[in-house]
C-alpha cells in the first residue's frame, strides 16, 4: 500500500511536470502577430538581397536585426541594379566600403516611425501636438556619417581634426506642404525634377518615393522606396562642388571657426587629440550637418525640435553677381573683394541667409517669415534669377545671379558701409543698431559721418576713443574702446555707442547751409544748427566754432549724407557750472555775468549746491544780459534784500519736467504755452510765464502781460538746459 501511494505521488508530480513545461513553452511561444525583425522581415520577402548584402557589409546587420529599433527605407533590387548600372557598377561589393557606409547608413533613421508619425512629425510627442507646425518638422536623422577629417585654422594656422555628425535626410509630407499652403507637387519638383514627386498619399523621403509604407517589424517599420536615396551634401559641400559659387563660398569661409567639441572628443578621439565643429559666428553653419549644436545649453542631440525644424537656407549669388557687386560699391576702396573689411561682408552675407524652416520657392516673397536677421524680407524671382538649386541635408541652396543688396549699403549709412576711412563709426552704427534704423523708407535723415582720424580725436567725456583692431582674421575680434577711471581701456558700452552716433543722426534733410535752422537729433535736448553758411553742434556752437561738412554724392533713398571734419557731440557742460565762471570772457555765458553775480548774491550757485532747487531737472533759463542787469539794478527794478532776490530770480527758470516738455522751444516748432516758473507764490501755486512761438521768433508775456522778446534765434544748449537770451526784467 505504501508502494502504491509512493508510486501514485510520482505518476502525479510527472504529469505536473510535463504539463505544467508545456503550458511554459506555450507561454513563451512566439504570438502570429508579431513579424520578425526588419531583417527578417526584408529576408523573408526575398527581394531586398543586394540591400541586405550592403547592410552586412556596412556594419549596420545588428541594427536591422534587433539591437535598437529603427526606421528603414528598402530598396528592392531591381531599385539597386539600376542604381549600380548608372554608376557604371555590376556589384555592390565594388562601392568603397566608408561610401557604402554613407549609402546604406542614409536608409536608416533613428527610432520608429509608422507613416502617420513621419508625415506629421511631433517632437514634444502626443501630448504636446501643434497643429501650426503640422508636417513641418521635416527632416530626420540617419547613421550617414562622415569619418574625421584635418582642416588648417585660418586663424592661428594650426591643424583640426573636425567630427562630423550623422546627415539628416528631409521627409516631405503632403502634411507639410498644405500646413504652408502651397503646391506639393510645383514645389518638390522645382528641386528634384519633372514628375519625381509620388507622395500624394504620403511623403516623398529626399529623392525617392514610397511604394509601400509602414510595414511593421518587431523594432520597427520598412518603408519599400523607388529609388537608392542619395545621401545629400551640406549646403557648403553643394556650393563646393560648383566653381560657379566659388566666390560666394570663399567670402563665407572669411568667418569660419572652430569650436571644440568636448563630448566628441571623450567618445570618438584617439588619446590625445581634440575634435572641433566647424561654424561662422553669428552666420549659419552651413558647413555643419545638424541645424542645431547646443548654442542654447541643450545638449545637442535632446534638441528634436531644432534639429528637425529647422534649415539653413541659402541664397547664393554667382561669382559674376558678386564681382558686379564688388565694382558698384568697393572697387573705388579696395583692391580685391578679399581686402575689404569683414563687417560689410558680414552684412552682405546675412542677406543671403535665413535660419528657419526649409524654404520652397512659392514661399519667397510671400511668406512673411522669409527675412534676413535684420528684419528684410527676402525677395527674388525663382525663374529668372535663379541658376542652380538644391536641397541639401541641412537646408536649401539657391543659386541667384545677382546679390541681394542690403538696405545699408543704399540709404544714408552708404558712404560708412563701403569708404574704409569710416570704419569706426561704421563699427559704432553696427554695435549699436542703429543701421537698422536708419534703413527706415518713412524717415528722412541726415548723417554726418566723422572719420576715424576725427573719432580718435575725440574726447567722449574723460578719455579719448581708441580702436582695438584684434586679429584681422576673427569677425567680432575688434572693439572700440575708451578708458575708465583707473586709465585702463575698455570696451565703449553698446549704449555709449548708440548715444555717440545718435548725436550725429539729424531727423530730416539739410539740404543747405543757408540761414538759420535747427534739426532735431536722435538723441533728446540735442540739435544740430545751421546758420549763415555753417553747421554748428550744441557744443560747437557754446565755443563759436563751426563744423565744416562736405556733402556724400549719391542716391541715398532716406536722406543725405555728409562727411564732418570733427565729431559733432552734444554739449557736456552744464549751465549750473558754467555759471560760476561767467566773469571769465572766454566763458560762453559770459554775457550773463551779471546775472550771474546776482545768482551768486542771492546764495544760489554756490559750490555743491548751485540752483539746487531745481532739483536736478533739465531747465530753461530766460537769462538778462549783462547791460539789461545792470540797468535795472540802476533803476531799482531788482530786490536787494536777499530773500526777495532769491524768489525774484527763480521767476527766470523754468523746469522742464514739472510743465511736461518734451522738447525745448525754438521758432516754427510750436513749443509753446504758459508754464510754471520755479517761483513758489503759494501752496502748489507758482509764478507763470507765457512763451508765444511766432514762426520766425519766440516771445516772452510776462504776468502783467508784458512782452519780453527772445532775442536770438538760437538759445545755447547746455547738458542740463538751455538759455534763452532776452533784453527785458521780468517784474519783480
Amino acid at each position: 500500500m505504501k508502494r502504491l501511494f509512493i508510486y501514485f505521488i510520482g505518476v502525479s508530480l510527472a504529469c505536473s511536470y510535463s504539463c505544467s513545461k508545456k503550458e511554459l513553452v506555450s507561454h513563451y511561444e512566439r504570438p502570429d502577430w508579431l513579424k520578425g525583425n526588419v531583417w527578417e522581415v526584408l529576408d523573408n520577402r526575398k527581394e531586398f538581397s543586394i540591400f541586405l548584402k550592403g547592410v552586412e557589409r556596412a556594419g549596420f546587420k545588428e541594427i536591422l536585426n534587433g539591437k535598437t529599433i529603427v526606421s528603414v527605407f528598402a530598396p528592392s533590387d531591381p531599385v539597386f541594379l539600376n542604381y549600380l548600372k548608372d554608376r557604371n557598377l555590376t556589384s555592390i561589393e565594388q562601392i568603397p566600403i566608408n561610401e557604402l557606409k554613407k549609402i546604406i547608413g542614409y536608409h536608416l533613421i533613428y527610432y520608429s516611425y509608422d507613416k502617420s508619425r513621419l508625415m506629421n512629425y511631433q517632437p514634444q510627442g502626443s501630448q504636446n501636438v501643434q497643429p501650426a507646425f503640422a508636417g513641418l518638422y521635416y527632416k530626420h536623422r540617419t547613421r550617414s556619417q562622415d569619418s574625421i577629417s584635418e582642416e588648417i585654422d585660418a586663424t592661428d594656422g594650426k591643424l583640426k581634426k573636425v567630427y562630423h555628425k550623422d546627415r539628416f535626410v528631409p521627409i516631405l509630407s503632403t502634411t507639410h506642404f498644405q500646413t504652408k499652403g502651397i503646391d506639393a507637387k510645383q514645389n518638390y519638383e522645382y528641386f528634384f525634377g519633372s514628375e519625381s514627386w509620388s507622395g500624394e498619399n504620403g511623403f516623398n523621403v529626399s529623392n525617392a518615393g514610397i511604394t509601400e509604407y509602414d510595414i511593421p517589424a518587431d523594432n520597427g517599420y520598412v518603408y519599400v522606396v523607388d529609388q537608392v536615396i542619395a545621401p545629400l551634401p551640406t549646403i557648403y559641400e553643394r556650393l563646393a562642388q560648383s566653381a560657379t559659387y566659388k566666390d560666394f563660398l570663399s567670402v563665407y569661409d572669411r568667418f569660419r571657426n572652430y569650436t571644440y567639441d568636448e563630448q566628441a572628443s571623450i567618445n570618438y578621439a584617439a588619446a590625445g587629440d581634440s575634435l572641433f565643429l566647424v561654424n561662422y559666428g553669428a552666420l549659419p553653419a552651413i558647413a555643419s550637418e545638424w541645424s542645431y549644436n547646443g548654442e542654447s545649453g541643450i545638449p545637442d542631440y535632446a534638441n528634436l525640435g531644432d534639429l528637425s525644424y529647422k534649415a539653413f537656407n541659402v541664397f547664393a549669388p554667382n561669382n559674376q553677381a558678386l564681382s558686379t557687386f564688388f565694382s558698384q560699391y568697393f572697387k573705388a576702396y579696395y583692391p580685391s573683394m578679399k581686402d575689404v573689411d569683414m563687417l560689410p561682408l558680414a552684412m552682405m552675407l546675412r542677406n543671403h541667409v535665413y535660419a528657419g524652416n526649409v524654404v520652397f520657392p512659392a514661399e519667397i516673397g510671400k511668406n512673411p517669415d522669409i527675412k534676413t536677421v535684420d528684419g528684410i524680407p527676402i525677395v527674388f524671382n525663382t525663374q529668372s534669377d535663379v541658376g542652380d538649386k538644391a536641397i541639401a541635408s541641412n537646408g536649401t541652396f539657391y543659386g541667384l545671379n545677382k546679390v541681394l543688396i542690403p538696405e545699408a549699403f543704399n540709404s544714408v549709412t552708404g558712404p560708412v558701409m563701403v569708404n574704409p576711412k569710416y570704419k569706426i563709426f561704421m563699427y559704432m552704427l553696427y554695435n549699436s543698431g542703429m543701421y537698422k534704423t536708419l534703413s527706415s523708407r518713412d524717415i528722412r535723415y541726415t548723417l554726418l559721418i566723422p572719420s576715424d582720424e576725427e573719432i580718435l580725436n575725440t574726447l567722449y567725456g574723460d578719455s579719448y576713443i581708441f580702436w582695438n583692431e584684434g586679429s584681422p582674421l576673427i569677425f567680432g575680434d575688434e572693439e572700440v574702446q575708451i578708458q575708465n577711471n583707473d586709465g585702463v581701456k575698455v570696451a565703449m558700452s553698446q549704449r555709449q555707442q548708440e548715444l555717440f552716433v545718435s548725436e550725429h543722426i539729424v531727423y530730416d534733410d539739410i539740404t543747405n547751409l543757408a540761414g538759420t535752422k535747427v534739426y532735431r537729433t536722435r538723441n533728446p535736448y540735442n540739435y544740430i544748427f545751421t546758420k549763415d553758411g555753417s553747421m554748428y553742434s550744441t557744443a560747437s556752437y557754446n565755443s563759436n566754432e563751426a563744423v565744416s561738412v562736405m556733402p556724400i554724392a549719391g542716391n541715398w533713398y532716406n536722406g543725405k549724407s555728409f562727411e564732418a571734419a570733427q565729431t559733432l557731440l552734444g554739449e557736456t557742460r552744464t549751465i549750473k557750472f558754467t555759471l560760476i565762471g561767467a566773469e571769465a570772457s572766454s566763458n560762453p555765458l559770459n554775457k550773463y555775468a551779471e546775472f550771474s553775480k546776482l545768482l551768486a548774491k542771492a546764495g544760489m550757485i554756490d559750490a555743491g549746491s548751485s540752483l539746487s532747487f531745481l532739483f536736478g531737472n533739465r531747465f530753461i533759463l530766460f537769462a538778462p544780459d549783462n547791460a539789461t542787469v545792470l540797468s535795472g539794478i540802476a533803476a531799482g527794478l531788482i530786490p536787494t534784500d536777499k530773500t526777495a532776490l532769491t524768489e525774484y530770480l527763480k521767476s527766470y527758470f523754468v523746469s522742464i519736467a514739472d510743465n511736461s516738455l518734451g522738447d525745448y522751444p525754438f521758432p516754427g516748432f510750436g513749443i509753446q504755452g504758459t508754464w510754471n516758473t520755479t517761483r513758489r507764490t503759494g501752496y502748489n501755486v507758482y509764478r507763470q510765464l507765457t512763451l508765444v512761438d511766432q514762426g520766425t521768433n519766440l516771445r516772452l508775456k510776462d504776468s502783467d502781460g508784458t512782452s519780453i522778446p527772445i532775442v536770438e534765434y538760437l538759445p545755447q544748449v547746455f547738458n542740463d538746459g538751455a538759455v534763452y537770451h532776452i533784453n527785458k526784467l521780468l517784474k519783480p
